[in-house]
């Protein structure tokens, strides 16, 4: 095994760090996205090996996640309390889904390999936000409202057609309790308007709608302003394993799926003089002829390249 296999070259904050402390594996990296961001790493051939990429999400949040890799892999997302959330991904090379986040708190992602396949993967999370949600009632009710820190929230709510009272916005409420609003907002003819009002802190806000008669419909909507915040970049590769042309099949994939058509294909050095030319061509899908490869297979040869084409 090279030496730079126990190089890992990562920026990551703190808790990323203790992360990787908790995990025995030598070839394991871990490292935290935060609110979101792209990470790219590898997984090796390296037996049990597993990264781990923590995210910090919000309830009310919807977590936008997007995998692909060059190996075939398992992935496993376990929520702040360490319970395992269903991805509907049996394993692959690829994955998007969108997943509502029900706690606020720090989330885990588990990438490794099913088979013992090795490559490069990318991971691109992102934290998303309804702008606009519908509300209604009747009488008096009180409306939660998840909302990320450093926002601003607002309202607008209307009576139903023939209702005799008015709704007034009563009250907004922190996630601690705390009252916001110093008086209740009247409605203007029969609408009244919260303008967005900041949300320091992330949590469940919680606002008080009541008709002035304390029993009529209303319905509305509440506008969430969300800043947009800068995603993290991250990079937590360790290094692939040294991958054979003769001891780990790239011989045997060229021979059977290229020299047929291509001469160069049966001997190694046929193949390493023209190996970056034909990945370019098998990217594409134009070689071989009808395409047909797996990401597995493309994940080989692009491993055998970037481990120096080795016999």
């Amino acid at each position: 095994m090279s030496l730079r296999r126990f190089v890992i070259s990562i920026c990551i904050s703190a808790m990323g760090v203790a992360a990787l402390a908790r995990h025995a594996h030598a070839d394991d990296a871990a490292g935290s996205l935060g609110g979101g961001g792209t990470a790219h790493g590898d997984i090796s051939k390296t037996a049990g090996e597993t990264d781990r990429i923590s995210l910090d999400l919000d309830e009310g949040a919807t977590l936008q996640l997007t995998f692909h890799a060059a190996f075939v892999a398992s992935l496993a997302l376990t929520d702040p309390d360490g319970t395992p959330l269903d991805l509907a991904f049996p394993g692959g090379s690829r994955l998007r889904t969108n997943l509502p986040v029900q706690k606020t708190g720090t989330y885990e992602l588990a990438i490794a390999s099913t088979d013992g396949s090795q490559g490069l993967y990318t991971v691109i999370a992102k934290q998303k936000w309804a702008r606009a949600l519908a509300i209604q009632g009747t009488g008096e009710q009180i409306v939660g409202v998840p909302m990320p820190a450093n926002s601003r929230l607002g309202c607008v709510v209307g009576a139903s057609q023939g209702a005799s009272g008015l709704p007034q916005v009563a009250q907004l409420e922190d996630p601690d309790g705390a009252s916001i609003l110093a008086a209740a907002i009247e409605p203007r003819g029969r609408v009244a308007r919260l303008a967005p009002t900041a949300t320091a802190a992330a949590g469940v806000y919680h606002l008080t709608i009541a008709p002035t008669d304390g029993s009529s419909g209303w319905s509305g909507r509440v506008t969430r302003f969300v800043p947009r915040v800068a995603p993290t970049s991250l990079r937590i590769t360790n290094g692939l394993d040294e991958i054979s042309f003769r001891a780990d099949g790239v011989g045997s994939f060229f021979a059977h799926r290229c020299a047929s058509c291509h001469g160069w294909a049966a001997s190694y050095g046929g193949v390493r003089r023209y190996a970056r030319v034909a990945l370019g061509r098998m990217a594409g899908g134009s070689m071989p002829p009808g395409g047909g490869l797996a990401p597995s297979d493309l994940g080989l040869v692009k491993g055998w390249i970037s481990t120096g084409m080795k016999p």
